[in-house]
Parts: structure tokens; sequence; C-alpha cells
């Protein structure tokens, strides 16, 4: 099946998830490597972590698509974050690129599928029986989501640049948090959320 034989819905979900890698890039290209590993507190996710899950994450919502087209309505547990899988070490376009190369991975595999896949059901833990249509709407939210994330972060490090340089030409080994004056303000909220679609 082509993109171009698709229902005209399924099309504007797809492209909302071809769109994803090119709104990171667009929204990291002026973040420094060094401000890139910066929390804004001890509890929070700095840019990389937040580009590192996103990439971790597509790869089990890809998992799920693919358990709910080849079995009877399986049963789906909330999917967690796992810090411990990012790697910190890559860089922000490396890690962007990971995270693209999964998600055409995704898309190409919807792009084949027929309308009464897109149909196919799973029992989910948290939402109960959904639609695998429902599943995509929930990746491209939670997609909207971390993009704000990255958006928000992108304010604290602009309101904390100074900071950021200083801490960069100290050579601060990542990942690091800005120091304890600047936890106990309103930017230590910018933590992640416990549990994803």
């Amino acid at each position: 099946m082509t993109p171009r034989t698709l229902n005209e819905k399924y099309q504007m979900l797809l492209e909302a998830l071809d769109g994803t890698p090119r709104d990171l890039a667009r929204l990291t290209k002026r973040v420094h490597e060094a401000a890139a590993l910066m929390r804004p507190g001890t509890d929070a996710w700095c840019v990389k972590d937040v580009i590192a899950h996103l990439a971790d994450i597509e790869v089990k919502f890809r998992a799920r698509f693919v358990r709910m087209v080849e079995q009877d309505n399986p049963t789906e547990p909330a999917i967690q974050p796992d810090p411990s899988s990012h790697d910190l070490r890559k860089s922000v376009p490396a890690l962007i690129d990971q995270f693209a190369a999964e998600r055409t991975k995704t898309t190409d595999y919807l792009r084949g599928l027929t309308h009464l896949q897109w149909l196919r059901t799973c029992e989910h833990e948290t939402f109960g029986v959904t639609k695998l249509r429902k599943q995509v709407e929930i990746l491209i939210g939670h997609d909207n989501e971390h993009l704000a994330q990255i958006v928000e972060l992108r304010e604290f490090l602009d309101k904390h640049k100074n900071t950021i340089v200083i801490a960069a030409q100290a050579a601060i080994q990542p990942p690091t948090t800005l120091d304890s004056r600047l936890r106990g303000n309103d930017d230590s909220d910018l933590r992640e959320t416990t549990s994803h679609g």
C-alpha cells in the first residue's frame, strides 16, 4: 500500500509523526552540547534525556502496534520511561538521528497497513479497549508533550545561560544540574512523568 491510497485521516496522523524529528532538530539547533546536559533540578531531565527517551519509547510503541495487528486484542501495560537506557554520551544530532531512524521504521510499518488493520484493538491498562488508530494518536500526543518540554528547557537554558557558560568552561561532567541556588526556583518542576501511553 502506498501513502496515496491511505485514508486521509491516517495520512494526517503519519504526517504528524513524520514532522517530529524535524521539530526536534529545529528546537535544538542552537542548544550547545554542554547546555543539552544541564538539568533544572535533581529529578529533572536534560535536553538529551528527552530526545533519548523519544527514541526508546518509539521502539516500544512500534512493538505494541505489531502485537495489535498480529494478535487478537492483546493486553498492553502502560509504557514506563527508562532513564537508565539514555545514552547521554551521544551528541544531540546523533540522538535525533537515532530517533528519526526509529520513527521512519514506525511510519513505514503503519503505511503498509490496511484500513481494517488500523481498526485492530488492544486492551490497554489505562485506556481500556483502544484501536490502533487511537494508539497512534496517543504517540503523537506523547511527541507533543516532549516537544513542549524541550521548549521549557530552552527557556530555562536561556534564563541561565551565563551560569551554563561558566559550567561548560569548568568542564563539568554530564549529567549535571545547576548549583543549589537554582534548584529552588520554578524551573525545578521540569520532571518526567511516571508513565506513558
